[in-house]
């Protein structure tokens, strides 16, 4: 990774100068309600820095490269959109349990969860707890799963902290690289190679709520051949007013050949595994029947990624891959039927059966190659075929399938040494359907060395998941009593359905303070032919009440974000914030009242120091304003929440030990999803979890 280590090189700021900021700080938080200290430390590194001589006076070399734009290593001042990245340091130094806790940081980001192990993260508005506007890959391979309405399943997912080098998280649409589901967000998650780093590193942690966590890598390299193994337990007894405790294991392995100087495989396989409780009391509001009763979740999930990479000259080179992904699931439980015929509870008990398997299998080609001085291109294509099996979901058929075919090509022209121009477009047609195009403009223009600003437009898809197109979902009575007896038909499918849309604008700058770097991005992103549930009633059924899909809403997203981050010498600072805001022309009285699904201002401050004697600090104070989600959640309350750590390093031999306690979510008690079932407590408090680690790494 490119070093970041920069200089500051403007003059320390007047009195005025620190007046006027701050009233800008003031006015972007509402009211004045932006805490003053906030300001100071921000400003900290620019006053500390302030008479410091330049030491690099050309930056070329001090932002970060990401891949996830254009497939093809772009500075982030070049990319055409905004990217956050969180390096493996980043993830080490703060110590986070899950993937989803890092994504708390990246502007814009927001995390729901209706259980202690269902996070949902989405960016900015529209958020249900099955996002299904994001893509989410690893080492390229999507794990966006075709179940439900298309979702993450995060806890699921079979990849290992120690096993990240880096995520980079892209702010806005990318269907121009990635296609349909790409539409508000790319989450790409990049591994490291089984020739980097210690040889093993083991770690064990304990804590509060009976967390109990271990994990292992261990890395071996023989000559050309690199092996890599990953392994991690962990779990938790969840909220603590919620049946949800857990226990989460993966297991990876990867292999990377060097067949020459030219040629590499990569071999990539994995599993996760995991049983995570679930359910509401028998009897309270949205629980009358047992239809959401107390049940275990068993998941077992597995992968196998095969890829050759041909390295044909500089700026050329060609790969081919083929992956394969299949989520099981076995989701089973009794109940009531009787109280539907008013027979009494407890009288009929019908078996419930949520189990499912889904497999996605793709071949994809990808070629980056530079044909003439000052252009890069790439390009590539896939074809996919993915798979669900579910009895409840597809009640007539039990299966349903679709089919994928796709092409994309993305341009990066330097016109002058001052203007960049990035072109890009998907074609990609699903199975029974027509031809879509995704495609992409950004203009770059660098102001100075330091100082870059962007502007581009682009469009998007969401293809309707198979649920929304073709999901049928009955309940028939199957004892003595109820045998054959429609009692209920929950999900029925539209398969008229057409892709929603989002047509976004964005206006993008990107500068360099010295040690700071400064990532501002408006944005205007529209969409149309939005997917909602609504009621439909079918009376030939004992309850006749159920949920179907209709389209046509549009909603418009406007707003600003930014990212703040200062790294220098043993300390790093991050302040990130968002203001979004959503109208649309649909009566909330409909049921989607999307103006209030995003919280007018969420921001996050990130603070990690390296002390003497190997100590070394971290910590991230969190604020979100109210929101209602969809999904059925009432209105969350505002908070503000705090995560620390502090660890403490100590060599033996060829081995680094870190000792570390870290504490989550400290501050006023909230709740981040609210199902307010009729208790007096919050049903889905979110508690403050401590944790004491142990790890190791050998050399």
């Amino acid at each position: 990774m490119i070093s970041q280590s920069l200089t500051w090189t403007a003059s320390k700021p007047s009195h005025a100068r620190r007046s006027t900021a701050l009233a800008v700080l003031r006015a972007a938080f509402g009211g004045g309600r932006f805490p003053r200290w906030l300001f100071c430390v921000l400003a900290m590194p620019c006053a500390a820095l302030a008479d410091d001589e330049p030491e690099h006076p050309f930056l070329d070399d001090n932002l970060p490269v990401v891949l996830s734009m254009t497939r093809m290593p772009q500075r982030i001042d070049d990319a055409p959109g905004a990217v956050t990245l969180i390096t493996r340091e980043d993830i080490e130094r703060l110590g986070y349990r899950r993937l989803p806790q890092l994504l708390r940081t990246v502007p814009g980001m927001n995390v729901m969860s209706d259980t202690g192990h269902s996070p949902a993260p989405f960016y900015h508005g529209l958020g249900t707890l099955n996002p299904n506007r994001m893509q989410v890959l690893i080492d390229g391979r999507s794990v966006y799963s075709p179940y439900l309405f298309g979702y993450v399943d995060w806890d699921a997912l079979p990849v290992t902290m120690d096993e990240i080098e880096r995520i980079e998280v892209v702010r806005g649409s990318n269907a121009a690289t990635y296609g349909s589901n790409a539409v508000a967000g790319v989450v790409n998650i990049v591994t490291r190679t089984s020739h980097d780093g210690p040889s093993v590193i083991a770690e064990a942690g304990t804590g509060s709520d009976d967390v109990r966590d271990a994990s292992v890598r261990l890395r071996r390299s023989f000559g050309a051949l690199g092996l890599a193994i990953n392994a991690r337990t962990m779990g938790d007894e969840g909220f603590e007013s919620r049946s949800d405790d857990a226990r989460l294991n993966a297991f990876t392995v990867r292999a990377d050949v060097a067949l020459n100087g030219a040629d590499e495989i990569n071999v990539m396989a994995g599993a996760a595994t995991g049983r995570r409780a679930l359910g509401f009391p028998f009897g309270v509001p949205g629980n009358q029947l047992n239809q959401n009763g107390f049940r275990d979740i068993v998941t077992d999930n597995n992968f196998v990624h095969l890829r050759f990479r041909r390295f044909l000259a500089t700026d050329n080179e060609l790969s081919v891959s083929y992956y394969r992904n299949e989520d099981k699931g076995t989701e089973e439980y009794v109940g009531d039927g009787g109280l539907l015929l008013s027979v009494g509870p407890g009288i009929v008990l019908e078996p419930l059966d949520y189990n499912r398997r889904a497999v996605r299998q793709v071949v994809e080609v990808q070629h980056q190659f530079s044909p003439v001085r000052d252009l890069r291109i790439a390009w590539g294509g896939e074809v996919r075929h993915e798979a669900l099996e579910s009895h409840r979901m597809f009640y007539l058929t039990g299966r349903e399938s679709q089919g994928l075919v796709r092409a994309s090509a993305n341009a990066e022209w330097r016109a002058s040494p001052d203007w960049i121009f990035n072109f890009g477009d998907m074609i990609e047609r699903f199975q029974n359907g027509s031809l879509q195009h995704s495609p992409r403009l950004f203009a770059t223009w660098h102001v100075t060395s330091e100082h870059s600003l962007k502007a581009g437009a682009s469009r998007a898809y969401r293809q309707p998941s198979l649920v929304e197109e073709r999901g049928d979902s009955r309940f028939i009575g199957s004892s003595p009593l109820l045998r054959g007896v429609p009692l209920n038909r929950t999900f029925v499918g539209n398969p008229d359905l057409d892709p929603e849309r989002l047509d976004s604008f964005e206006f993008g700058y990107v500068g360099q303070f010295g040690p700071m770097t400064v990532d501002v991005r408006l944005f205007r992103e529209r969409f149309s032919r939005l997917v909602r549930e609504t009621r439909y009633t079918d009376n030939s059924y004992v309850s006749p009440n159920g949920i179907t899909f209709a389209q046509g809403d549009t909603a418009l997203v406007r707003g600003v974000e930014y990212q703040l981050r200062y790294r220098g010498d043993g300390r790093e600072l991050w302040f990130s914030h968002a203001l979004p805001r959503i109208t649309s022309d649909v009566d909330c009285a409909s049921g989607a009242c999307y103006r209030d699904t995003v919280p007018s201002s969420t921001w996050s401050l990130t603070w990690m120091e390296e002390l003497p004697r190997d100590w070394s600090v971290s910590a991230t104070l969190f604020s979100v304003n109210s929101a209602t989600w969809l999904s059925g959640s009432k209105e969350i309350d505002a908070y503000q929440t705090l995560d620390a750590r502090i660890a403490k390093k100590f060599r033996s031999g060829n081995a680094l030990w870190e000792v570390a306690l870290a504490v989550t979510d400290i501050g006023a008690a909230h709740e981040t999803f609210n199902d307010d079932q009729g208790t007096k407590a919050p049903f889905n408090e979110v508690p403050r979890q401590t944790r004491l680690t142990l790890r190791t790494s050998w050399f």
